[in-house]
């Protein structure tokens, strides 16, 4: 038995096909007829606050680990070098959103 044989046959729910091409277009997704424009800065406005939102979680992240190093010194090490990891992949999301500031808002995302 194939790969193919044993995938199943699924589609996304909420979905529905263009007539058109046949393209996916989500309930949630650009109105119809909406200048591509808008969608490239919906969708870099998307990917931003993403990136602002992960950095928010590897900072609390760290700070867990932190406060579990001090609670556990035989393991503190450990802890310390993930919270270590955590503030560099922080600064790393901070730095990709910075890179695609909003037009005329605060590159923090005013938090």
């Amino acid at each position: 038995m194939g790969s193919e044989d044993r995938a199943l046959r699924v589609k996304a729910r909420g979905s529905r096909w263009k007539a058109e091409g046949g393209a996916a277009v989500l309930p949630d997704g650009p109105a119809h007829g909406e200048p591509r424009a808008v969608r490239t800065r919906e969708t870099a406005e998307y990917a931003r606050e993403a990136m602002i939102s992960s950095a928010h979680a590897h900072d609390r992240a760290a700070q867990l680990l932190e406060r579990m190093a001090a609670a556990h010194p035989e393991e503190a090490d450990l802890h310390l070098q993930a919270a270590t990891r955590h503030r560099r992949w922080a600064e790393n999301d901070r730095k990709l959103a910075n890179e695609h500031p909003p037009h005329g808002g605060d590159p923090d995302g005013g938090e």
